[in-house]
Formats: structure tokens, C-alpha cells, sequence
């Protein structure tokens, strides 16, 4: 679709993860119309110019409203959604946005495993039953952005990369930058109904993780594996519980054995859409050095 002047509701854009949405929206001469649960949220977006409407993914009617007078939908799967009710609340959500007539791009955040995994249980189901609607799925095999988060920025002041799995695990990190040129490519490149893995520029294990982030920010970094528990309990505060005990279970349901999907290489995913993922030295060194400067 073409973009230029195009009206587009936006879900998911104050967290993290979504962070990456309306500036490349904006790059593509679209116009975002931000979506919140929050009247609080809506009421400073818009005296600070923004367009923003009060939604919630897991209230469908209030999504059916939302769709009034725009040309599309972006949504990122919220973490406080992290259950099946709320998954099968924001499949209800887009299917009213479809029944509006409006494109749409549903964005994971999660990878979606092979069929049998162990780990991340329910996400194809969800997965395909929002393809089965004509959206467009994006699934990210795990975000950067994860180590900029408060819990993990404490540590790594202290030059660690904190994680509940093993040292020599592989995962291609992406950034929710690149993500989020990836929505917008997909909207305007017209491909409902995929499913489109999305991994990062190269897969590392921690500890060249750990290296790769320690280049970018100027400093040494360690590797230090934590248990699911140490990692997940910090979140609660910042991300809920719901969400807080979604990580710990699925870590600890998680064996030691790699998982070859976080590593894929989807590089002719990305040059299908035009968008090059950025390296996690380059990501450090824009982002995460910022966000430790920022946390001191």
C-alpha cells in the first residue's frame, strides 16, 4: 500500500519493544495515530501534538472504534497480554480491525518455534490463527532491547550481560529498531497472511555477545548465566506479573539444548523488505550506551 499520507493505528509504541514504529513510520510519510489503554497516556500525546486514541488490544469493541478513519493497523502483541486469554483477546482485536477492511501487521515478539517445541508453547497456534485473518505476522527471534531494560542494566553498570541460559547458547539478536522498519516495509510491501521470521545481522553466543557489547560501549563485558528466577523477578515491577511469571516458567521449561530457530538466518526476509538489521555493536554503542548514561 502506499504510505505517503497514509493514516495508520498504532498499538504498542510506549514500551521498548515498539519503540521502533512510529519513526519508521514516519520515514515512510505516514501519519501514526497512537493507540493506548491509558486516557492519561492519550490526553500527553496529543498536548504534545501527537493523534491518539484510547484503545486496548484486549477489548475488541474498543479496537473496532479505533479503526474509524484510518488506513491501516500496526500492532506489537503486549507483554501484559502474556497468557492465553489475552492472546485470544488480541486475535479478537485483529480480527475487528480486518473486519474493518484495514491491513494489518501483528508483530510476535517472540519467535515462533517448530511445531512440537517445548518452549513458547501456544505461540504458532496464535501465530497462525492471525495469519489466517490476512494480517501479516512478524516473528523476532529476541530483542536487544531486552538488555536495556532496567533489570539488566543494573548489571551490566557493573560490566555483566546477565541471562538464564548457558554461556555457549546461539541467538541472532535483533534490535526493535530494525523491527520496526520491518513493519512498516511489510505494511507498505502488501503480504497478508505470512509469517516473517526476522533474526538479527549474525548469531552469537553470550559470551560474543557480551564482547560485542563491551566493543560498542568502550568497556569489558562478562557473561554471567542467572537463573530464571533472578531474571525474571526484577521485571515484575517494570513489566507486571503476568509477565514476570511467563519468563520464569518458560526459562525454566527451557532445556540447555541450543534452539536452532533463534540463530535462522532470514536474510532474504530482510531483503525482501529493504531493511538491513543493524549489528549489536553498532545497537550498543546508539543505543544501550545512552540508556546506561541515562540510568546512572
Amino acid at each position: 500500500m502506499e504510505l505517503d499520507g497514509a493514516r495508520v493505528l498504532v498499538f504498542g509504541t510506549a514500551g521498548a519493544q515498539g519503540s521502533g514504529l512510529v519513526p519508521a513510520l514516519t520515514a515512510a510519510g505516514g501519519h501514526d495515530v497512537r493507540a493506548t489503554r491509558r486516557p492519561e497516556r492519550a490526553r500527553e500525546w496529543v498536548g504534545g501534538g501527537a493523534r491518539a486514541v484510547v484503545a486496548d488490544l484486549a477489548d475488541p469493541a474498543s479496537v473496532r472504534a479505533a479503526a474509524e478513519g484510518v488506513d491501516a493497523a500496526l500492532l506489537h502483541f503486549p507483554l501484559s497480554l502474556a497468557t492465553p486469554e489475552g492472546a485470544l483477546a488480541v486475535v479478537g482485536s485483529i480480527r475487528e480491525l480486518r473486519a474493518a477492511g484495514l491491513p494489518v501487521v501483528a508483530n510476535m515478539g517472540c519467535p515462533v518455534p517448530e511445531e512440537g517445541a517445548t518452549h513458547l508453547r501456544g505461540v504458532r497456534m496464535v501465530a497462525e490463527a492471525v495469519a489466517d485473518l490476512g494480517a501479516t505476522v512478524l516473528a523476532p527471534t529476541a530483542y536487544l532491547d531486552n538488555h536495556a531494560e532496567p533489570w539488566a542494566l543494573r548489571a551490566l553498570a557493573g560490566g555483566e550481560l546477565i541471562y538464564p541460559r548457558p554461556a555457549d547458547d546461539v541467538v541472532a539478536w535483533v534490535s526493535a529498531v530494525d523491527v520496526g522498519a520491518a513493519a512498516v516495509a511489510a505494511l507498505a510491501a502488501e503480504l497478508p497472511g505470512e509469517l516473517l521470521g526476522l533474526a538479527g545481522a549474525a548469531p552469537l553466543s553470550f559470551g560474543e555477545l557480551a564482547a560485542e557489547l563491551g566493543a560498542g560501549l568502550g568497556r569489558r563485558v562478562g557473561y554471567r548465566r542467572v537463573s530464571p528466577r533472578e531474571y525474571g523477578e526484577p521485571a515484575r515491577p517494570v513489566l507486571g506479573s503476568g509477565f514476570a511469571d511467563w519468563v520464569i516458567a518458560e526459562y525454566e521449561a527451557r532445556s540447555d539444548a541450543p534452539s536452532d530457530f533463534l540463530a535462522a538466518d532470514t536474510t532474504d526476509t530482510w531483503a525482501r523488505l529493504g531493511v538491513a538489521p543493524m549489528p549489536a555493536r553498532r545497537w550498543a554503542a546508539t543505543v544501550l550506551a545512552p540508556a546506561l548514561a541515562g540510568a546512572r
